[in-house]
């Protein structure tokens, strides 16, 4: 079994406009979220063995407290999926190494929810149609397909087991702890 994680970069500054999209850096709420969202996947089950992520300034610092926290996973950032659409971002999962039995790929919308929207294997289950209705910043999705190798993962083959937002995730936190 395979499973895969996507991420949705937190909340972004769009308060300097010298700044082109690329460059954008997280706000104080989305530093927030990251650093919480670090927290829950390192304690989760869905703890991945590997990490993608876009290069952009916003998703690699999405993912810096997670990898601060993952400590010796690796993690390899890549351009192409900076706004990736979901061809792109499938065909970067299917080059990942088959020891690698949990992956977390760390991108954008629209394509981070396209491509979840074709993963699922069942668009009607409920946690599916949450993420159909919109992945928010810092969301976070879990796949289980049944194979192997990543270079199988295809369309309509994953069974959708989590979507979280750190919103909610926060307050469950709060109120539990």
């Amino acid at each position: 079994m395979k499973r895969l994680c996507l991420l949705r970069h937190a909340k972004s500054d769009w308060g300097d406009p010298s700044k082109d999209d690329f460059e954008r850096p997280l706000n104080a709420r989305g530093a927030k979220a990251a650093g919480f969202m670090a927290s829950y996947i390192a304690a989760s089950p869905y703890r991945p063995d590997a990490v993608l992520c876009s290069t952009a300034a916003r998703a690699a610092e999405t993912c810096a407290p997670l990898c601060a926290k993952l400590k010796n996973v690796p993690v390899t950032y890549r351009d192409e999926l900076y706004h990736a659409m979901p061809d792109v971002m499938l065909a970067e999962i299917r080059g990942v190494s088959d020891e690698v039995e949990t992956l977390l790929v760390v991108g954008h919308n629209p394509g981070l929810v396209l491509l979840a929207m074709a993963l699922a294997e069942d668009p009607d289950d409920e946690t599916a149609l949450r993420v159909a209705h919109g992945v928010p910043t810092g969301g976070f999705i879990v796949f289980e397909f049944d194979t192997d190798r990543w270079s199988e993962i295809a369309e309509g083959e994953g069974r959708t087991v989590f979507f979280g937002r750190p919103r909610d995730l926060m307050a469950d936190a709060s109120e539990n702890g």
